[in-house]
């Protein structure tokens, strides 16, 4: 019926200002054929003549040139032709005497012509000839006179102004019309406010309207107390997956009523989307008081909620925020809530996080790594180093692990799992892989082309690298760029990395091995990864992680046992076993027996740059020049 009411009064609105156009057209109309059409002709006709007899006269007293005096002639002439003939003048000439006086007035015209070409400047003929227009030019004046005060214009002004009359009636409709219109559409906009401001599903406050209350109310009394809360639900989305989204709205709408009875009138609650609630009190709240709240708001939840049937546990996440002690801005004190939120919903042992400025600081370390890392690819800020790996056996170098190394001239010095870490989740991964895949390769290509004895490099690959981009596509691309051969690349995947995409990773890694790089498994016995996942994997190498090793010095007996273990699986795989983070003689001592054919750590190497692991090689490769002519010095002796 609203928009029944509604289509009826736009179209009444419709007609009204159709209508009353078109009266005013007519209107229009009417007044530019008295006025602009008769009035004006007739004025102008007059006003050419009075001109053309001025010429006259100033001829005669050789005041005005003979061409001037003929332009006026040609333009007397064709005003009358234009009166006389054009369709705009039709009114004119509709006007009783008109067209007889405009006839008189060609013949008269034609009459005198040739005179008027005859005369030349001070000729007093000219003044016969000016006063033989004078009848003419009052007939004109006259008509002139009568089209702008005769009976004629008189009755169609008075039919204009009933036409006027009329047009104010219909003005009248559409003002009322309108009037009507604009009431409704104040009522509807009232409800679309009211809507606009409020959740639609749980009748709480919209983002919209909680954040212009928070603004109002801080800047309203700077000087009061509030606590803001950001809460979020962890296991929203099994809710809506497993049992559908009625019974998920229907949890929040139970969410929403639980949150009103715990916080009280006096609090402001709102729903910003999603699972997504904020809340905010007004008053000195201590951290007691604070965690009094989220307690009690947490024993609701736990006893469970009964929805269609399915009893329901809701895990939420909450974080505060403390005005004005965290924040003197609304939107400073709900992003702080919600940073406190996000530390609250990534740690397992806790559901509640009051804010503290140390979060504040990693947020803004993290936002300013990522911008400079940007900066620090291009421009090579970035460098590599290089750990050698050794055989146990010979001590001899074999191959070397690049690791990333990133002064910051605010932070410092930035480890590599951090810089993989903010390069993630910026976005940057692949552009940081990149980086370390073609400098690793274009370091070993620069060892071998100085005759230093051939090694392999080893390279990290970040999580995010290995499941969301081509990574077989820029191994290729580097391998062409740099012509490093594949076999003497070995990629270090970690192996919680691989437990990501269980069912792909075999497919992954099967991808990269025909390629012909070499494949490690990083960090190996800290993951989850069963037997038979790793049974499936291609690897070459297992690196044994330090944890295991330093576990050596405090607990020896259990320790050298899982080292053997760990040894053993690895061989019995075809293997090659790599164990990190060797630091004493005992430790290489006590691997080397167990049968580990390989090890890194600083009883062997400590990171080093390029040029200095070249200088290494070098050693090794005089060294064995020495070492094999003095063997060859001996058979000779021998023989």
């Amino acid at each position: 019926m609203k928009l029944l009411i509604l289509a009826c009064v736009v179209l009444l609105f419709a007609i009204s200002s159709v209508v009353s156009t078109q009266r005013n057209h007519q209107v229009s109309g009417l007044i530019s054929q008295s006025i602009k059409t008769i009035s004006w002709s007739s004025s102008e006709l007059e006003m050419e003549t009075l001109k053309f007899m001025q010429a006259l006269r100033r001829l005669a007293l050789n005041d005005l040139s003979r061409d001037e005096l003929l332009l006026r002639f040609d333009l007397l002439w064709s005003r009358i032709d234009v009166l006389a003939t054009g369709e705009e003048s039709r009114p004119f000439r509709d006007y009783p005497g008109a067209t007889e006086l405009l006839q008189r007035f060609k013949l008269h015209m034609i009459a005198i012509e040739p005179d008027i070409l005859s005369l030349r400047p001070g000729d007093q003929a000219a003044i016969a000839l000016e006063q033989s227009l004078t009848p003419l030019q009052q007939q004109v004046r006259l008509l002139n006179v009568q089209t702008a005060a005769g009976e004629k214009s008189w009755r169609k002004l008075r039919q204009i102004s009933g036409l006027q009359d009329e047009a104010n009636l219909y003005l009248l409709g559409l003002l009322l019309s309108g009037s009507i219109l604009i009431f409704l559409l104040i009522r509807e906009s009232t409800t679309n406010l009211t809507q606009a401001m409020h959740d639609s599903l749980t009748g709480l406050a919209n983002r919209h309207a909680f954040h212009l209350k928070l603004k109002q109310t801080i800047n309203s009394n700077r000087k009061r107390h509030m606590v803001a809360f950001m809460l979020d639900m962890n296991n929203f989305k099994y809710v809506n997956d497993q049992l559908g989204h009625a019974i998920g709205d229907q949890l929040l709408q139970a969410i929403a009523a639980q949150l009103q009875t715990t916080f009280g009138p006096k609090s402001t609650i709102a729903r910003l989307g999603g699972d997504e609630f904020g809340i905010f009190i007004e008053g000195n709240h201590t951290p007691a008081a604070c965690h009094q709240l989220v307690r009690q708001l947490h024993s609701e939840f736990n006893q469970g909620l009964t929805i269609q049937g399915h009893r329901l546990y809701p895990q939420l996440s909450i974080g505060s925020s403390v005005f004005p002690e965290d924040a003197t801005e609304p939107d400073l004190l709900m992003r702080n809530a919600d940073l406190a939120m996000y530390y609250a919903k990534h740690d397992p042992k806790a559901n509640y996080y009051a804010f503290e400025q140390p979060m504040e600081d990693k947020r803004q370390r993290y936002h300013t790594l990522a911008e400079d890392l940007v900066s620090a690819l291009a421009n090579n800020q970035i460098r590599q180093v290089y750990q050698p790996v050794v055989c146990l056996k010979t001590r001899r170098i074999v191959l070397a692990e690049a690791l990333l190394r990133w002064h910051h001239a605010q932070y410092g010095d930035i480890s590599p799992l951090e810089v993989v870490t903010v390069a993630e989740r910026a976005g940057l991964a692949e552009q940081l892989n990149a980086w370390v895949l073609t400098t690793a390769s274009s370091q070993n290509m620069a060892w071998r082309k100085a005759g230093l004895p051939a090694i392999k490099t080893s390279v990290n690959i970040s999580p995010a690298m290995y499941t969301r981009y081509d990574l077989a596509g820029m191994l290729t691309r580097t391998l062409a760029q740099t012509g490093l051969p594949a076999d003497q690349l070995v990629l270090e995947i970690t192996e919680d990395t691989t437990m990501q995409d269980i069912d792909s990773s075999p497919q992954i890694l099967s991808q990269l091995r025909r390629l012909g790089v070499e494949l490690a498994l990083d960090d190996f016995g800290t993951g989850y990864s069963s037997l038979s996942h790793l049974k499936s994997m291609p690897f070459q190498k297992i690196k044994i992680d330090k944890s295991f090793i330093q576990a050596c010095s405090s607990a020896p007996q259990r320790a050298h046992s899982v080292l053997r273990t760990i040894i053993h699986l690895g061989q019995s795989l075809g293997m090659q076993v790599v164990a990190e983070g060797i630091e004493t003689r005992a430790q290489y001592e006590h691997l080397f027996a167990e049968g580990c054919q390989f090890g890194q750590g600083f009883w062997f190497h400590r990171p080093m740059s390029g040029d200095e692991l070249a200088g290494l090689l070098h050693k090794h490769l005089q060294q064995d020049n020495v070492s094999y002519l003095s063997d060859k010095a001996a058979m000779e002796r021998q023989v």
